[in-house]
């Protein structure tokens, strides 16, 4: 009784839990078949309607499943619901997909934004608008830059609006990490071509690796309608043509993107074959792999680039090595980004700056980073910081390499910083010496008492003939005693002993540098001058630091000294060499000076500290860019 009354309970746990879920189902349910019953409504079309076809859901399911997707939004315009039969079509395709755990929205392909007109190009460019599906929380959630700055530098308008055959739709899809699947049935239709258009205007770029597009037809030359110059569906895409045989089971799927949107569309058969079966699909998907490892011949196309160089008065060529040290961060990178378009056969249009970029009080970027929230650049020939207000106007698509940042300096000479004839014998030592001028005072003391002979001295001498032994001066009494001429000679072998080893040790530490400075608070506490490499990343982190020891350091020795403390490295390098100085600077640029001018001598104490950590470095590409992935991946 107790076990069966212990699993009725369990049941009705289970049946509560299941209830808000069959009720988000239903209620989902119910609202698509309004948006369905509603669409009939919406108007015309003015290109001939496509043929219709049967849904096979257990096809667009296990081709979603395969690539991860459980989340699914379908794309239906006015053409697709003409009559009583498409309408049970849709719902049975919906109730299968509800029914198997994916999570599905509905989007009215007609669900234009008619304000669009009305707006001004800010408001069109800032303004969000909820998706018009059965989950109004997709909207574009993209991080974007201060409100100024995206007034005066937006992202170009690329979609272009005749009210016609192109017109604004509502549909914002959100920047997700997750892998969502878009469905469009009947793709040829001119409600279905906008939304293609809308999807692969540069200021959207929704076809990205992680949405996997399926466009269904049964009509193969509808697959040229995506010849159309406003559909550009780029490398990084995943698109997927289903193409039915009318009035069979038997269907193919076609991997389908393009180069640049003035080049051609590719096509591409995946698996070779018809396929009949779900089985079949999974075994074609298996063996055709990576859609990117296709596409990985730009076939020459020409990207906007840039590059920085901070000392362009001592700029000589990119792959001029012979200064190193010099700009190293963009020649470093330069070589990787060469590589890249060697292997891509890609070409650059190279834009030289003098500076990275940074963010101004008007909300917009200077230098380099500028170009990017312009728009004028696609990616970066280099690498650079890796900072949160950046990654609101670039996207960054790999790491590179880490650049260090130290305070280098050589540790001041021992006598500097420490009394050195305190430190040539332990403690232990100094009492004993001590020890041996009091027992050494005594002897003689007892001596002079105790002897037989007379002596021109008094006890007073004793102490005074102990302390000139000491320090290596001699006795101006002739004693003509023995055992007083003993204790003098014994005194004196004894501190020349003494006077040798301390001297010997006084000169090793006259050469040996010191160990004092170990930390930054040493640093900063010690008579060392501190100098800074002339770069803009420095004076921004050093102000924007909340360490308080490295705040220390920098209003203590820094900041008072104004805009000289700011030199070239071949300047402070040298002022290292040659002084009590350091100098904060790249640390590779840093060894490539010492390893030129300094001798072997001058490299011993050398020392480096970190004021901060600088962030990882990776190249840059603009906002939507279409290759982003692919560049990753290489």
């Amino acid at each position: 009784m107790q076990l069966n009354t212990v699993l009725i309970k369990e049941e009705k746990l289970r049946f509560k839990k299941r209830v808000p879920a069959m009720r988000s189902h239903f209620l989902l349910l119910i609202c698509c078949i309004f948006r369905l019953a509603s669409a009939e409504h919406l108007g015309n079309s003015t290109v001939e309607e496509p043929t219709r076809g049967v849904y096979d859901a257990q096809i667009f399911m296990e081709y979603f499943r395969w690539h991860g997707v459980h989340n699914i939004m379908l794309v239906v315009c006015p053409q697709d619901v003409v009559t009583k039969e498409d309408h049970h079509k849709l719902k049975s395709l919906l109730r299968q997909f509800i029914a198997h755990g994916f999570s599905t929205r509905v989007f009215n392909g007609q669900d234009y934004d008619d304000n669009e007109n009305t707006r001004s190009p800010v408001q069109a460019q800032t303004k969000v608008e909820p998706s018009n599906t059965t989950d109004t929380s997709a909207v574009d959630s993209t991080s974007v830059a201060p409100a100024m700055s995206r007034a005066t530098y937006g992202p170009p308008h690329t979609f272009r609006s005749d009210n016609i055959t192109r017109r604004p739709l509502r549909l914002q899809l959100s920047a997700l990490t997750y892998k969502s699947g878009i469905l469009l049935l009947h793709f040829a239709s001119a409600c279905a071509l906008n939304v293609l258009r809308w999807a692969a205007a540069a200021e959207h770029n929704y076809f990205t690796t992680n949405r996997f597009w399926l466009l269904f037809t049964d009509e193969p030359a509808h697959i040229s309608l995506l010849d159309d110059e406003n559909i550009f569906l780029p490398p990084d895409g995943e698109v997927r043509v289903m193409l039915q045989q009318a009035g069979t089971q038997f269907f193919t799927l076609v991997d389908v993107y393009k180069i640049a949107a003035d080049k051609p569309l590719r096509r591409t058969s995946v698996g070779g074959r018809e396929l009949r079966e779900a089985e079949d699909m999974l075994q074609a998907l298996s063996k055709f792999g990576s859609a990117i490892s296709y596409r990985q011949n730009l076939e020459g196309i020409t990207f906007n680039t840039g590059l920085v160089i901070a000392f362009p008065d001592m700029f000589t060529n990119i792959e001029d090595l012979s200064l190193r040290h010099i700009d190293t961060i963009s020649k470093v990178n330069n070589r990787l980004t060469l590589e890249l378009a060697n292997k891509l056969n890609l070409r650059f249009n190279t834009h030289q700056v003098d500076n990275y970029g940074w963010h101004q009080p008007n909300g917009s970027f200077d230098g380099l980073m500028g170009r990017f929230q312009r728009y004028e650049l696609d990616f970066g020939q280099m690498a650079i910081f890796m900072r949160l207000d950046r990654i609101a106007i670039v996207d960054f698509v790999a790491e590179t390499y880490r650049i260090r940042a130290g305070i280098m300096f050589r540790q001041p000479p021992l006598s500097a910083v420490a009394n050195i004839f305190a430190m040539p014998f332990a403690s232990d030592v100094w009492i004993a010496i001590l020890l041996l001028m009091i027992f050494t005072i005594g002897i003689f003391m007892v001596e002079l008492v105790y002897s037989p002979h007379l002596h021109e001295i008094d006890i007073l001498d004793c102490v005074v003939f102990v302390w000139g032994a000491i320090c290596q001066q001699g006795f101006y009494a002739n004693l003509l005693n023995r055992s007083a001429r003993v204790i003098i000679f014994t005194t004196f072998v004894s501190t020349l002993f003494l006077y040798t080893s301390f001297s010997a040790n006084i000169v090793a530490l006259l050469q040996s540098p010191s160990e004092a400075i170990q930390t930054l608070s040493d640093l900063t506490q010690s008579p060392l001058e501190v100098g800074v490499q002339d770069t803009v990343y420095n004076k921004i982190y050093f102000n924007e630091s909340t360490d308080p020891i490295t705040n220390h350091l920098y209003h203590k020795k820094i900041a008072p000294k104004g805009e000289n403390i700011f030199m070239r490295p071949s300047i402070g390098m040298e002022k290292m060499r040659t002084g009590l100085f350091a100098y904060q600077v790249e640390l590779q640029a840093g060894y490539q000076i010492i390893s030129n001018t300094f001798s072997e001598p001058e490299k011993c104490g050398l020392k480096e500290l970190e004021p901060f950590q600088l962030p990882m470095i990776a190249v840059p590409t603009r906002k939507n860019f279409p290759y982003k992935e692919l560049f990753r991946r290489q």
